[in-house]
């Protein structure tokens, strides 16, 4: 069983880091932003790159299609300035480019991701779009609090499949989630990160520098930190992806 991973939003490389854990490679990504297709090159060397999902007309087959679609217009976040314009605004519009690319490639498993207000802000649209091409999808929120991290913050995992597979197996992903949940979260209670760590001050006076402390460090970083896939989360999906391909086979 050697299945392959294509990566939309790629980011950092969450959902790809999550994917190699699982022995799965990710034969292709899409990133827009040059820093973090750097960083994927780095990490991800024999994958082939793309950088406008818009311009994306033609990639290789791939057995799942992973993506990260943006969230700034569902987000919770998103509340104030005129509120939130759901999954019809400019960026987290961009899920139309995914839908377009997994009705043309037609992969074996879909695996999507999104803020948890997705449920009120354009759920129903994704699932109304992947039925169109001929798939069936269940969706859990997850955080990484369920997984021994200090983060309560709930994104939304949908995971889609042809329907015949449900039709001739009736084995649905969400039996996966309830056997391999238990297994996978560890016994230890997350704290949460003390406040006092953001409010405090550094003193930077003796960072050697050439001019001055980059501004765009940390900006970066958390940005990058802050749009990326848990791959602890992204490694349980792709467990139980391959665990019901394997139910498939039998």
């Amino acid at each position: 069983m050697n299945l392959t991973n294509g990566s939309l939003f790629s980011g950092a490389g969450g959902f790809e880091l999550g994917a190699e854990w699982n022995g799965i490679e990710t034969i292709w990504n899409c990133e827009i932003i040059e820093e973090r297709r750097k960083l994927l090159k780095l990490r991800f060397p024999k994958a082939k790159q793309y950088e406008d999902i818009i311009q994306l007309r033609e990639p290789e087959y791939a057995d799942i299609i992973c993506g990260g679609f943006p969230c700034q217009d569902i987000s919770i976040a998103q509340q104030t300035n005129g509120g939130a314009k759901g999954i019809k605004g400019n960026r987290s519009g961009l899920w139309s480019e995914m839908y377009r690319i997994c009705g043309l490639l037609r992969p074996k498993y879909i695996l999507a991701e999104n803020s948890s207000m997705l449920v009120n802000r354009g759920l129903e649209q994704v699932l109304c779009d992947l039925s169109k091409i001929g798939y069936d999808a269940e969706w859990r929120c997850l955080r990484g609090f369920d997984f021994g991290l200090p983060d309560k913050r709930e994104r939304i995992y949908i995971i889609a499949y042809p329907k015949q597979e449900r039709w001739t197996r009736n084995n649905e992903i969400t039996r996966c989630f309830r056997e391999i949940l238990p297994k996978r979260s560890p016994g230890q209670i997350a704290l949460s990160m003390p406040i006092k760590r953001f409010q405090r001050r550094e003193n930077l006076s003796g960072i050697r520098m050439d001019n001055e402390f980059s501004k765009e460090l940390d900006k970066n970083r958390i940005e990058a930190m802050g749009n990326a896939v848990k791959p602890i989360i992204a490694s349980y999906l792709y467990k139980c992806i391959i665990e019901h391909y394997r139910s498939q086979l039998v």
